[in-house]
This record gives structure tokens, sequence and C-alpha cells, in this order.
């Protein structure tokens, strides 16, 4: 009786997320309709949807869950070395994709400027920040309280995967598959980093980098950018239609290229012992 207790309320802590990821994406709209100026109605709206994501993460598991800020991952003490996987995943990528065959060029579609205010901003630290205190923060230490680790890795790994089908701009089985697979399997890497790290930064930072280099608008990898008609500024042509190259309708994110990347940098991390 126990356990259907403990999974009711982690299914009713899968809404709360839900909410919290609503009420942020509400306030950020709110701020870009006040203001009109595109640079300015970005930034700030960003900044709030962040904001409220941050403090209702917090009140929930302060107040709600019982979780403290050190179990929560708000450690800001990390070792530089958790900057090679951040750093690295996203290189290699780009790079794979630049040695094929297909000359990269600049597409006019954008400014540099505005592209690298919607990397940073806009899919980079908006989604780095906010995401990862919810699915590796709240979410992840609650179930790992409650149900054990393996279902703490698992469940989000998966609910992060469905939170993105969204992003597909019409459904497909084998597109389907392919992001479900690519995002568990990133999220399964996002988690270890907070497992091993005791700190949901090094998290931060690698979802932050990866946004803002793969699906930030400063560089795009062939026709679809995470579920989008690619209008980077630099567009990287993908001369192939095979799927497992160009990740179906979701983009690059959830190619082999980048699911073995997720793979090998999650295997990497398990076999590290947890930091002190």
């Amino acid at each position: 009786m126990e356990i259907v207790k403990k999974i009711a309320k982690n299914i009713g802590l899968l809404f709360l997320v839900l909410v919290i990821l609503s009420a942020g994406s509400i306030g950020e709209s709110v701020v870009e309709l006040i203001l009109p100026d595109a640079y300015v109605g970005l930034i700030l709206g960003i900044i709030v949807r962040i904001a409220i994501i941050c403090v209702l993460s917090w009140l929930t598991a302060d107040k709600l869950l019982k979780i403290s800020p050190e179990e929560l991952g708000i450690r800001l003490k990390i070792s530089p070395l958790w900057l090679v996987p951040a750093i690295a995943l996203p290189a290699t990528v780009l790079l794979f994709y630049v040695i094929l065959p297909g000359d990269p060029y600049v597409s006019g579609e954008t400014t540099l400027p505005k592209a690298l205010i919607f990397a940073v901003f806009g899919v980079g630290l908006s989604a780095g920040i906010t995401e990862e205190i919810v699915f590796r923060g709240v979410l992840f230490r609650y179930m790992q309280k409650t149900l054990g680790n393996k279902a703490a890795v698992i469940v989000p790994a998966v609910f992060f995967a469905c939170a993105h089908i969204m992003n597909m701009e019409q459904f497909d089985l084998t597109d389907l598959v392919l992001l479900i697979l690519a995002g568990s399997s990133v999220a399964v890497m996002f988690t270890f980093m907070a497992l091993k790290s005791k700190s949901l930064l090094p998290g931060m930072i690698t979802h932050s980098l990866w946004n803002a280099l793969i699906i930030g608008s400063i560089f795009g990898v062939g026709d679809i950018v995470n579920g989008a008609a690619n209008k980077s500024y630099i567009i990287i042509p993908v001369e192939s239609s095979s799927k497992l190259l160009t990740g179906g309708n979701f983009g690059i994110e959830a190619a082999l290229p980048s699911i073995i990347g997720y793979i090998i940098i999650s295997v990497l991390l398990c076999m590290k012992k947890e930091e002190k």
C-alpha cells in the first residue's frame, strides 16, 4: 500500500512539473507582449521565465517535498573538468557534420547579433537552467528518495523525451522513436552529471552550450532544427535522406551521431566516482 502512495505522489509531481514549466512560459509571453522590441522582450522574457520556474521549483522542493537546497543540487563549486563534456559534445557533433559532403554557407535568414541573442538566451540559458532544475533537480531527487535510483533515472528521462514531442512538425513513427531514444539518452546523461557531481551546474552548462551551438540559430545542421525549418545564420547542409543522419523532423539532436555522443558520455559518467 505504501508503494502505491509513493507512485501516486510521483504522478502528481509530474503534473506539477508541467504546471511550473507552463507558468514560466506564460510569464515569458506576457513580458514579450508588453515589450514589443524583439531583443529586449526576448531577453527580459527569458529572465522572467527562469525566475518564475526557479522560484516555484525551490518552493516545491523546500515546502512540499522537504528537499534541501544541497539535496536539490544547488552547489556552485564544481571541478573545471566538467567543462570537457560540455564543450566536447557539441563541438564533436558539429565537426562530424562539417566533414560530410556539403559546404556550410551563410544563409541570410537572420543576422549574427540576433542569432547570438537567441542562442544564448532563447534556447541556451532558458532551457539549460529551467529544465535542469525541474527535471534533474526536483523530479529526479524526489523520485530518488521515494522510488530509488533506477526509477529516478528512467522515469524522468522518458518524461523529458515525451515533453519534446510537441516540437515535431508532423507525426512520423520513425521520427518519434528517434526522438524518444535521443531525448531519454540525453536526459540520462544530464542525470548522471547531477548524480556524480552532486550539483545541477554541470548539466546546466552542458545543456546551455549544446542548445546554443546546435539549435540556437548560430549553426544549423540540415533542413530541420529542433522541429522547425532551418533559419540559422550558418547552415551546414546534410546531403542525405537517412533519418539516422538527419534526425527526421526533429533535427540532428535526434540523429545517430548525437545519440552515440549522449551514450558515450553517460557510460563514462556511470564509471566515475561521485564527488564529495
